[in-house]
């Protein structure tokens, strides 16, 4: 019982350490158009700002990754956020937009220790037909997180204090999961180890090359990457220039606009947790249901989305308009939320336990590489629709639309994963079996 609740408080600290890690991915967006008149700068030098800021995390989690296969993850975790949390903690302070570039790579380095460190960490607590609940958890930390970081920035007019809040809570909860949380072994959730550790055994196979080699021969990881770097462009677009769109567009103010972003943001946090609990019936259901469910979802979601962007949103909107939002946001938006508690379920099936951390964060850094486009790509696009004589307005709604588009090669890829993820999970299966007896008979 005592190892049970421990459990559930290890997980529950987690969260709430990745809730205020991701809180700060968000904060600049509400304050784009403020922070462009107080410094200076263009659309494309504010979108420099995030990507710089989206690719240094993504870059960092490599090395965050690897030393999460080869060491304790408590201390790894204890060490990134205090690396990530300072820089954000001081972004407050900043005075000129090179400041502001600066702080922004240092927070990043920091935020890249969470998605490999909380991912393996989530997979030896969770059994394999449980693993998406487990992701699912995390993801809707993510995205709780972001909403925070959102909601602050949104209504608090001057947009450096937001920076000062987000920070200050992990200083303490760190600590604190270092101190009482439990790090599981790695492996023991596999079925096909669980003799192993029922007998006092230790699954002692670390991280080689070779195999990380071949983890990166494996057909569903190459089609997982290919997909991430499609998949998250339009998060990178949309999510960074939603509020500004609304702005310029519709004519909302700052405040009304982020509301709009939340209840499409709170949409999305359901979706991370209601796709990881149907990823895990589909499977149940089908061989490879999961990687249906989750391509369905993002195809479906991409129409969704740019339905919401071309709607006549007036500039105040009346109830009946945010009715509308709200049952179309929570109904409808969450299906572009699916993928990710699912993508890390197949991530963390079709790799064995010693490879896990790496390939999350090669995967991580791929997955990244549309998200940390979108605000550059984004603030270009923008800017020379501008200049071949679109209007402010016009040129921002194509750039969403045109930024929505590549969810749909996204979702194709996903037929080719249906195919694949089985054929490779059975083999990490059939490995972990072949290891578990060699164990076994090395105790005899």
């Amino acid at each position: 019982m005592a190892s049970s609740l421990r459990r559930r408080l290890s997980v529950a600290l987690l969260v709430l350490i990745a809730l205020f890690f991701m809180a700060d991915q968000n904060l600049l967006p509400p304050n784009y158009q403020a922070i462009m008149k107080e410094f200076g700068i263009s659309e494309s030098e504010m979108g420099l700002v995030s990507s710089v800021f989206v690719a240094t995390s993504a870059l960092m989690t490599i090395v965050w990754g690897f030393l999460s296969d080869v060491a304790s993850r408590k201390k790894l975790l204890l060490v990134g956020v205090y690396l990530g949390e300072i820089p954000c903690f001081l972004t407050a302070f900043v005075r000129s937009y090179w400041e502001l570039l600066l702080m922004r790579v240092l927070t990043g380095i920091g935020i890249g220790s969470i998605i490999p460190i909380a991912y393996t960490i989530i997979a030896d607590m969770f059994r394999g037909e449980e693993r998406g609940k487990g992701y699912g958890y995390i993801e809707t930390a993510f995205g709780f997180g972001v909403l925070v970081g959102m909601v602050l920035a949104g209504v608090i007019p001057d947009w450096r204090p937001p920076f000062i809040y987000v920070s200050v809570p992990n200083f303490v909860l760190a600590p604190l999961f270092y101190l009482v949380a439990e790090e599981p072994k790695r492996g023991e959730s596999e079925e096909a180890l669980r003799e192993v550790y029922e007998r006092g055994l230790e699954y002692g196979y670390r991280i080689s090359w070779s195999i990380v080699r071949k983890s990166f021969k494996t057909v569903t990881n190459i089609l997982i990457f290919i997909q991430g770097v499609l998949g998250t462009v339009p998060w990178g677009v949309i999510v960074y220039w939603l509020v500004s769109f609304l702005m310029v567009a519709r004519g909302m103010t700052k405040e009304t606009a982020t509301m709009v972003l939340l209840i499409l943001g709170i949409a999305s946090v359901i979706g991370s947790l209601v796709g990881g609990i149907l990823g895990d019936i589909a499977e149940r259901r089908r061989r490879g249901g999961r990687a249906l469910l989750t391509g369905a979802a993002i195809l479906a979601g991409m129409f969704v989305a740019i339905g919401i962007i071309l709607y006549p949103l007036p500039s105040s909107p009346t109830i009946w308009d945010w009715v509308f939002i709200t049952v179309y946001s929570l109904l409808l938006v969450q299906l572009v939320s699916y993928a990710g508690p699912n993508v890390r379920t197949i991530i963390s099936q079709v790799n064995p336990p010693e490879d896990r951390g790496t390939v999350f964060g090669v995967f991580n850094i791929l997955d990244n590489v549309g998200k940390a486009l979108g605000p550059l790509l984004g603030g270009l696009l923008i800017g020379y629709l501008k200049s071949i004589g679109y209007s402010p307005a016009e040129a921002y709604t194509w750039t969403l639309v045109i930024g929505a588009l590549f969810w749909a090669p996204c979702a194709a890829l996903w037929l080719w994963i249906y195919k694949t993820y089985p054929r490779d999970r059975d083999a990490v299966e059939r490995m972990l079996r072949e290891r578990a007896q060699q164990l076994l008979q090395q105790a005899l």
